[in-house]
């Protein structure tokens, strides 16, 4: 564990390199996945939520009373709601589950833990300070002051181009986001990495990440906003521009010491369960308005 810290703080800029490229590799292929075999998940998704309504065992846990009601309405509520819906809260109740992996794993005696702790003093020993003052400007990408910035932005360009709707939408879900996060903090009160460099001095809560849940709430919600106003040729390039700011953001903190790994990576698992909420929402809204206007 000690030689695979040390490993990783020796060649600091090619793993961030290798596991940007990766995550964009990664994009790609599950954009293209999704254009090309989307309308075919959605059948599927579809079919499957049918035959579970109608299996024997829901038919069976219908007739307990209490706990078949309670079943009846959340199935019908979720089969209005949609495929987006369905595919949004499967993959929510998998990002928190992760998250909640990664809490369990913060205690003094776990083996995460103590690999957290190896990283930070690793990284301290062999990252030069001029590396260090060059991770620190693309971290301010991911400041409060930064990210509220681009929020009041966006919201007076949404409401130039009269969508309120979206507007709302989008600052409640980033004000939420930033609440959640901030409420994670103080539950977990976990102790920051000592970071004795000069470059950058952060106090506070230290799990989750606030620079990677932020970056990933408001460049993830920003990629969905401008991919729904632009057109297609434009949409994976926005998405590749998106997930390289999450992920440098993110692992800036890591390489400035400021946080832990497990900080980072359920920075991003709280705020991607609650994005893909959000856009999913967003999207029911929008597509049962077309249908409704017979447009759709």
């Amino acid at each position: 564990m000690e030689s695979l810290a040390d490993t990783i703080a020796r060649h600091a800029l090619a793993v961030l390199l290798g596991m940007a490229t990766l995550m964009l590799g990664m994009t790609h292929v599950l954009w293209r996945s999704i254009e090309r075999h989307g309308a075919s998940l959605g059948r599927l998704v579809v079919g499957l939520w049918n035959a579970l309504r109608s299996s024997r065992v829901i038919g069976s846990l219908r007739g307990i009373p209490g706990l078949g009601h309670m079943i009846t309405h959340t199935m019908t509520a979720a089969r209005y709601l949609g495929v987006y819906a369905l595919i949004a809260f499967a993959a929510s109740l998998t990002l928190v589950a992760l998250f909640f992996a990664l809490a369990d794993e913060i205690g003094i005696d776990e083996d995460f833990a103590r690999f957290d702790s190896l990283l930070a003093q690793a990284l301290a020993t062999h990252l030069s300070r001029e590396f260090l003052q060059i991770i620190a400007m693309i971290t301010h990408l991911g400041d409060r002051n930064f990210l509220t910035a681009i929020v009041i932005v966006v919201m007076i360009a949404l409401l130039v181009r009269r969508d309120k709707l979206l507007a709302a939408a989008w600052v409640i879900a980033t004000s939420c986001g930033a609440l959640l996060n901030s409420l994670l903090k103080v539950l977990f009160e976990r102790a920051r990495p000592v970071h004795e460099h000069g470059v950058v001095f952060v106090e506070g809560w230290s799990f989750p990440s606030g620079h990677a849940s932020g970056a990933m709430l408001v460049y993830g919600l920003l990629a969905y906003i401008v991919v729904r106003h632009t057109p297609a040729k434009w949409h994976l390039p926005v998405a590749i521009v998106s997930v390289a700011l999450i992920v440098f953001v993110g692992f800036s903190r890591v390489l400035l010491q400021v946080h832990y790994l497990s900080d980072v990576l359920a920075g991003y698992a709280s705020a991607a369960a609650w994005t893909t909420l959000c856009i999913a929402g967003l999207e029911t809204a929008r597509w049962r308005a077309k249908a409704a206007n017979g447009n759709g």
